[in-house]
């Protein structure tokens, strides 16, 4: 009890969570979640972070996260600025409750930037006070094997999950998508370059960090994503500029300024000389550098080029939402992840044709920093967002080569804006409009890296003052963690940040501060040592890593007896992961144990932690699993959801167990009457805090295992079904996804028996009440989110089976009255989404179903004018003319498609013809 009254024991807490999110988070899935990506990492990040930055006030009073120093003042004040325009367009939503959370993919609402903000405050007061700067690096770096190798293992077809999404050919590790596991690990690289330049004093260090550089390289260049690739070649490139000047090398200046017009070269020589892009477009990595939409081009290029025109569309609709919107949301934002409900009316033809036009095709992120930010918080959030990272890249340039006076930040934010001015103009000069505002992004970067090579290269010949020369190691790192910061920036722009990238950019951000706080003051040294557990921050990373892994990679529903071999033949490469970190985790520690002499004692302790923990987790992790029988329960479902969470809870325990085992040595306060107050007041309040961000997550967490278990018996047990994806929508009432998963299942349900109706005329009651289920389900979701064309469309279709034919003899009136209003929904829908195939192909069989052809062949034609590469405008048309009789439009449906068409999809297009006529 002693122990809450100590400042050390709050110390360790706080440098606890934070080890504890850097080092789970990038790990943590779960195999029977939907959203396992996300919401397994969010469950284990939201109330650590929370955790951490109670404890880093209790460790150090508020004013221990605002730390002295205009630049980290500055910074400080722009996130909090950000975080408060947040909340007000929160307010300002159309669906606040939506804004609150964030949307079924990402969540990423105001709690979640509130925790990114907590993170990076818990970081800089905690950075500050325990001074631990690289054994927390050491723990963030460590954390990235499981990832790296568990991609490198997908790559080579030694998965233990199947996917029918994934491309075996770029792998998406633990972070689920090859674009986020190359913006984690490229993030990454430079900081662990600038550890192999600190450990080359040692051959064994120095041996261990450079395997783990080349773990995250191949893994790296595995995953095959551009926008990284060009992040780090420029954030590489900008820290061997700033080693060079910091060296006075003008050769190795000269190298890295030849490192990125290499890389230009090359990208522009694969794109125009016909022998090297045809070389390319089969080599690995190249291949995607090529732009060719041609199908004959190779999947890699084609699938590339694909993605390239998509993000074009993607810009320019999201820059035509902004210039149509009220001046209101222009500064204040939609809201987060509110925004992309308003831009389906500017979305083009052409993402229909490239990227598909199906429901699973959400388009709910921009692929562009920058127009996030300004579409879901507005202009004035962006402006206090990009203030941020602005300040911290100035006081490390100041930091780095002892600038002072007003004219180094007037020249900083100069070359800032007029990189991004210039960028942007560029872009529209070039015929490229719709890349205008990401290349504003991308110019304000620029402008920090013309801004840092120029202070290098004025280092370069005149060198720096002697007071931060003389501080290398220091020196080194702040470095690299700019390097890194450059290269979220840059990837960010392009691209999108995820959970994992965004809080381990703010701690960068934050431990930037404090090491240029400290190089700036002079201080002897950076580490003020007040942390008791600090010396083996990277033993517990290495145990929660093992922990998260541990829950990832076992399995959580027992197999049955049809896959009990598979299961066996599997489990040395659920292994495979974590048998790496141990590879790597035991020679470090042993070495590290022959250095401080901590003899059997301090090996005992390695391994109690960072292999007895996860082993004990482990035991209670097989204690939990649910073993299906023929059928699931309710009590399944809900053992599934304990085991889910169960990591979570171990891993908060284990924070708590490294601050007391770290703080039993230390001497106990006596507070005064006024501070026990106050102290037990804060320690309420956090817990309160804590707790309520834990339930949220384990609704969402309950919620999700309940739609996994909805898909896994709905065959089977349709009413268990129905009932769990109900007990989904009550636990998460506004979330779409869950709303339309039980329309379309009731739906589809129905119209399995309208096929039967004819020969079981006493099935209508049961497709009545399903009807009567779906179209309940479908009002409710249109009347909580009018701006979805989805929503509308989803009535619209609920409404047009009701409207059938078929069904009339049992309800004229209702039917009739259906398809009046199925019209003007479909009529709705198509105004609100005017390029969605979908849309005009439900309507057209809504029309042809009433008698009207002429003008279901009118929608059609408009289907065929969106998407004439494709086969379902054809097809409709093919399917309704043989209904009616019409040969003569089969033959020229046919005749069009020859020509438009690829041949394997004419094949198809001529076996449906022939399977009409039969």
């Amino acid at each position: 009890m002693k122990l809450i009254f100590q400042r050390v024991f709050w110390l360790d807490l706080a440098g606890a969570s934070l080890v504890a999110v850097i080092a789970a988070v990038p790990v943590m899935r779960s195999e029977v979640i939907d959203r396992g990506f996300e919401i397994a990492k969010q469950s284990v990040a939201e109330p650590l972070t929370l955790l951490a930055l109670g404890a880093a006030m209790l460790a150090g009073g508020r004013r221990s996260v605002m730390q002295p120093g205009a630049a980290t003042k500055t910074a400080a004040i722009s996130f909090a600025t950000f975080l408060v325009l947040a909340g007000v367009s929160v307010t300002l939503s159309e669906r606040p409750e939506v804004a609150l959370i964030g949307s079924y993919f990402r969540r990423e609402g105001l709690i979640a930037w509130c925790v990114y903000g907590a993170f990076f405050f818990a970081m800089l007061g905690w950075a500050h006070r325990a001074g631990r700067v690289v054994d927390m690096l050491d723990a963030i770096l460590l954390a990235s094997i499981i990832p790296a190798a568990y991609t490198i293992q997908q790559r080579l077809g030694l998965d233990f999950h199947s996917s029918l999404d994934s491309d075996p050919a770029r792998p998406g590790g633990t972070l689920g998508n090859p674009l986020f596991i190359a913006g984690y690990l490229g993030l990454l690289l430079p900081l662990t370059a600038v550890r192999c330049w600190r450990a080359r004093g040692g051959h064994f260090n120095l041996l261990l960090w450079s395997a783990l550089l080349l773990l995250q390289g191949c893994a790296f260049l595995m995953a095959q994503s551009r926008g990284p690739l060009v992040a780090v070649i420029v954030g590489m490139s900008t820290l061997v500029f700033l080693a060079a000047g910091y060296a006075r090398a003008r050769r190795v200046f000269w190298v890295a300024a030849l490192l990125p017009a290499l890389a230009v070269s090359i990208v522009l020589a694969i794109n125009t000389l016909p022998s090297a892009k045809h070389w390319a477009q089969g080599t690995p990595v190249l291949s995607r550098l090529v732009f060719d939409l041609d199908r004959n081009a190779g999947e890699a290029t084609w699938l590339a080029s694909r993605s390239a025109a998509t993000r074009l569309g993607l810009w320019g609709a999201s820059t035509e939402t902004f210039a149509a919107a009220p001046l209101q949301h222009q500064l204040l934002g939609y809201g987060p992840e509110s925004a992309y409900m308003h831009y389906f009316p500017y979305l083009p033809a052409s993402l229909m044709r490239t990227e598909g036009y199906w429901q699973k095709f959400t388009w709910d992120r921009f692929h562009a920093d920058t127009l996030d930010i300004g579409l879901n918080f507005g202009l004035l959030g962006w402006f206090a967002y990009c203030l941020f990272f602005a300040a911290v890249m100035y006081a490390s340039a100041r930091a780095l080569f002892g600038l002072s006076g007003s004219g180094p930040p007037l020249m900083f934010f100069g070359l800032m804006f007029a990189g991004g001015a210039l960028s942007a103009v560029a872009m529209v000069q070039a015929g490229l409009g719709s890349a205008a505002v990401p290349s504003f992004g991308l110019g304000i970067g620029a402008g920090w890296i013309l801004f840092m090579v120029g202070c290098a290269w004025r280092a370069l010949k005149h060198g720096i003052p002697r007071t931060v020369e003389v501080k290398t190691g220091d020196w080194a790192l702040l470095a690299g963690l700019t390097s890194a910061l450059l290269v979220f920036w840059i990837d960010a722009q392009v691209n999108i940040p995820v959970l994992t990238t965004r809080l381990i950019s703010f701690g960068i951000a934050a431990l930037m501060l404090v090491i240029a706080g400290k190089m700036v003051a002079r201080e002897a040294d950076v580490a003020r040592g007040e942390s008791a557990a600090g010396d083996s921050l990277w033993v517990w990373g290495v145990g929660f890593s093992l922990v998260a892994a541990c829950a990832s990679f076992l399995p959580i529903v027992s197999p049955d007896a049809t896959l009990q071999e598979q299961e066996t033949q599997h489990w040395w490469r659920r292994a495979m992961p974590m048998l790496t970190v141990v590879v790597f985790a035991l020679p470090a520690g042993w070495a590290q144990v022959r250095r401080s002499g901590g003899g059997g004692k301090a090996v005992r302790s390695l391994l109690a932690v960072a292999l007895g923990l996860p082993l004990l987790y482990s035991a209670a992790h097989f204690a939990l699993v649910s073993t299906l029988g023929s059928e699931l329960s309710l009590s399944d479902v809900q053992r599934i959801s304990i085991a889910s969470f169960a990591s979570p809870l171990f891993i908060c325990g284990m924070c708590i167990a490294l601050a007391m085992l770290a703080g039993r040595g230390a001497a106990p306060a006596t507070p005064a009457r006024p501070r026990l107050r106050v102290v037990c007041f804060s320690i309420f309040a956090l817990a309160a805090s804590v707790l309520s961000v834990a339930y949220l997550d384990w609704r969402a967490t309950r919620a999700d295992v309940a739609s996994w278990g909805a898909q896994w018996v709905s065959g089977q047990q349709p009413q268990l079904s129905e009932q769990l994806l109900e007990e989904a929508i009550r636990l998460m009432p506004y979330e779409r996804f869950y709303r339309r998963q039980l329309i379309f299942y009731l739906l589809e349900r129905a119209v399995a028996d309208v096929q039967k109706l004819a020969g079981a005329p006493d099935r209508y009651p049961t497709l009545e009440r399903n009807l009567a289920g779906a179209e309940r389900q479908a009002r409710e979701t249109q009347r909580l989110f009018p701006h979805d064309p989805w929503s509308v469309l989803a009535l619209a279709n609920v409404l047009q089976v009701r409207a059938l034919r078929l069904l009339r003899p049992h309800d004229r009136a209702g039917g009739a009255n259906a398809a009046q209003e199925a019209n003007q929904l479909f009529a709705r829908a198509h105004q609100m989404f005017p390029v969605q195939p979908l849309v005009l192909r439900n309507w057209a069989q809504l029309l042809f179903d009433q008698g009207n052809v002429p003008d279901a062949y009118q929608l059609l034609d408009l289907m065929e004018k969106l998407i004439p590469d494709k086969l379902e405008p054809y097809s409709e048309r093919i399917i309704m003319a043989r209904q009616v009789g019409d040969s003569a439009v089969v033959s020229a449906t046919v005749e069009r498609a020859r020509a438009a068409l690829a041949k394997p999809l004419f094949s198809r297009l001529v076996a449906v013809a022939n399977a009409q006529q039969n």
